[in-house]
Formats: structure tokens, sequence, C-alpha cells
């Protein structure tokens, strides 16, 4: 059920990390977008541990509220796991193949690299096109996960009372969120390889896109937002919420700037530094042309240039819904404040439009 192919009705765009649940509902008029819900809702501590699903209970709870919070009315809905549990091949096979054969073929070619067994896994394939060697091939790229990834997302989605029609791939739903973040470049043409650096709660995440190739890089750093809120904890002696709260409305000592905020955003930049460094070492012949910066902690301000100023790549925040109308029931303020962490919901309410 790992969604490959094309949808062609609205499907409510459901992304979750260790920290919250967001849901984001997509409407499209002739070739725009408008936001029509959006809801967020914060989940348990150890709800999701690693992108595993360790309460799927709490999980399903809290997107059947968030749902409710959002006040869509779709039931369909489109769900990713992430792109560290999945294996991806591109296989070569004959152009004279039928739908069924193709499907059959790739079953067989596919057994040959999944280190599971057959059984265990969920499997979906996508015709890229004619090989670029031999006329008489096709690319096909294939995808794989372990079903229990698959199954965990499903049930938390029947748990909140929605009907998951896809299940995606984290980065396949962030490279779909990125052509609109192409779109507000004035260069887009000049810059065939892109970036997206997003940096969550707990893990900060790197998509490395060829406009012409689709995504051909990603890499994951246990790094986010949470040591922040931890280090504020420890030293001004307050809670999580607290911390949390403090955070986010600016409410903290004079020191805090100098003390916390600015170590804080160096070891940022160092981490994003390293995962950059790991796409350079493993394809050296690549230049990345843009870096888009998005998470939680794209809202730290002044981090976009800081980031530009250590890589000498041009940065831009991703927020994939600047110009977009919303309808009257989203909380433009609060919208506008977690753009940058919806990439992935936003992929993913794409995909009831578009493959």
């Amino acid at each position: 059920m790992l969604g490959l192919g094309k949808k062609h009705h609205a499907l409510l765009g459901v992304d979750f990390s260790a920290a919250a649940i967001k849901v984001l509902e997509l409407g499209r008029s002739g070739s725009s977008y408008r936001v029509e819900s959006f809801a967020v809702e914060p989940l348990p501590d150890g709800a999701v541990v690693d992108k595993e699903c360790r309460d799927a209970g709490a999980i399903g709870a809290a997107l059947e509220r968030a749902v409710k919070r959002s006040g869509t009315r779709l039931k369909h809905c489109a769900m990713a796991v992430p792109s560290s549990t999945i294996i991806t091949r591109t296989l070569r096979l004959s152009s004279k193949l039928s739908e069924a054969e193709l499907e059959g073929q790739v079953s067989v070619e596919a057994d040959q690299y999944i280190p599971y067994n057959i059984e265990d896994v969920s499997i979906d394939f996508q015709v890229l096109g004619q090989n670029a060697a031999n006329p008489e091939l096709i690319d096909v790229l294939v995808v794989a996960s372990r079903r229990e990834h698959v199954e965990s997302r499903i049930a938390i989605a029947e748990a909140a009372r929605l009907t998951p029609e896809v299940v995606d791939v984290e980065a396949y739903a962030v490279d779909h969120a990125t052509r609109l973040l192409l779109e507000q470049l004035p260069d887009r043409e000049a810059k065939p390889i892109v970036a997206v650096v997003d940096v969550g709660s707990q893990v900060t995440s790197v998509y490395v896109m060829s406009q012409d190739q689709g995504v051909i890089y990603t890499r994951e750093q246990d790094f986010g937002g949470r040591l922040l809120t931890e280090e504020i904890m420890r030293r001004y002696d307050m809670d999580m919420q607290q911390a949390g709260n403090a955070k986010i409305h600016g409410e903290l000592p004079p020191d805090y700037a100098a003390s916390v905020l600015e170590p804080f955003k160096q070891n940022m930049m160092d981490q994003v530094q390293r995962l950059l460094q790991y796409f350079y070492v493993t394809r050296p012949q690549d230049t990345i042309d843009q870096i888009f910066l998005g998470g939680g902690c794209a809202a730290i301000a002044g981090i976009d240039e800081m980031l530009e100023d250590v890589t000498g790549t041009p940065v831009m925040i991703a927020n994939p819904f600047r110009g977009m109308p919303l309808a009257r029931r989203v909380n433009q303020q609060r919208f506008l404040n977690d753009a940058p962490a919806t990439l992935t919901a936003c992929g993913l309410a794409m995909r009831g439009f578009s493959g």
C-alpha cells in the first residue's frame, strides 16, 4: 500500500513526529491550491520513538482530536512511512511486458534485493520511463517497506475513523511539497539540485532532490529542537511544558540568547553541515544549488541567514503555502508559524490531486 500511483480526489494529509500529529486538507481550483483545514495535536512522550509507533492507541486518539479540531469532512487520508525504513531499487525490465506481467516480474526481481521474507513486506512500483541506454527496456522504481510499518499507520488511521488510501514515503511526500517551493524561485532553471533540511523536534532530515530525477539522497540525524527545550529546563528550573511555552513566547531571562540559544544554533549548524557533507562524499560530482529550511527550528529568528553563511548556499525558509489562500476556519497566524514544519503533510495532501 505504498502509494506511487495517481489519485483524483482530496485526501487528508496526516503526518506525525515524536512531538505532534498534523492534519492538512488542501482544495484545488485549476492549478492553484487552497488550505481548507489544518490542525496540530501534541503527542505524549514515548508514543513515537525513533519514528516507530510505540503507542498506537495514543496516536490514534490524538489523530481523532486533530481531525475534529480541523473541521475537515474528509474521511480518506494519506500517511507516510519514514524514509529510513524503506528499500528502493531501480529495475530494468522489458518494455513489452503487459501490466500483469510487469507486476509479476517486479515481485520476482524484488525478492532478490529485499533482505526480508517477501510475505513480510509491502511493495509498490512505478514505471519511470524508457531506459536511456536501451530503448527496449524500461526503468521501474521499486519501493519496499516492512509490512509492520505500513500496518501500524493503517491501524492509527482506522482508530481515528479514517480510511487510509495512500501510505507513501516521507521523502516522496517532501518531494511533492518541494514542487511548490521551486515555483517560488525566480531562477529555478539555474538550480537543478536542491536540498530540504528539516530540523524537527528530535530528528533532523536532509532530502536532496534533482529536478530531473526526484529524490536522490536522504539522511537523518538524532538532533532537534527538543534539545533546546531541555537546556531551558535545566538552566531555568522549568518542566517540559513551561520550557516549551517560554521558548515559543520568548518569555526567558536576558542571558538566554547568549548562554542557551547561540550554542544551540551553532550545534545545529554543525549537525546540518555534517549531513550535507555525507551527500558530497557519496555524490562528489553534484552541487546543491538551493537549501530550503523546514521543521520547527526554522522559526528561530535569523537561522536561515546563519545557515546560508555557513554553507555558502542560498537558503530560504520552506513555506510551500506562500501566496496560497486560507479557508476562514484556518487560524492564519498559527498556520503560518507551523508552515515550515508541515512539508510532509502538504506533500501527502497533494497526493489526492497528482501522482
